[in-house]
């Protein structure tokens, strides 16, 4: 059963995505800040991390969101020594696409490294066909 990180700090949207990803046959895992995210990716294996791009903290951004464990994930080899996050799918989400300076927020999560963006809300479907998508284009990598 495919493993699935999520990194989101609204614990009721968390739960929601959580729930649609197990009933599609997933193990799904959630963490609320880039930290905890980036400490499980480096003990365990997961096969895809789903990340919200800002996560607030006291109620304001935290600069440990989603752009930075992106950048984490893909540009430093030293994370990278195992084997274990080489080649890992990144879907990087957010909602703040409609608040004014955040319409290139997705662009910027792909140019460090997300390899799949989506705004919130999106389709439960549209979800499921991209994490299956990403998860077949590993395997396919991996051969």
């Amino acid at each position: 059963m495919p493993r699935i990180l999520i990194l989101e700090d609204d614990l009721d949207f968390a739960g929601l995505l959580k729930m649609d990803l197990e009933d599609a046959g997933y193990h799904v895992e959630v963490e609320t800040s880039g930290e905890a995210a980036l400490k499980r990716l480096s003990s365990e294996d997961f096969d895809l991390v789903i990340t919200d791009i800002h996560i607030w903290k006291e109620g304001r951004p935290s600069p440990d969101g989603g752009l930075l464990l992106t950048g984490r994930l893909r540009n430093f080899p030293a994370l990278q020594a195992e084997g274990r996050l080489v080649g890992l799918p990144i879907i990087a989400i957010s909602g703040a696409v409609a608040r004014p300076g955040q319409s290139q927020i997705l662009n910027a999560a792909k140019s460090v490294g997300a390899d799949a963006v989506l705004a919130k809300p999106f389709d439960s479907d549209e979800m499921r066909a991209l994490v299956s998508q990403l998860l077949d284009e590993r395997e396919i990598g991996r051969r």
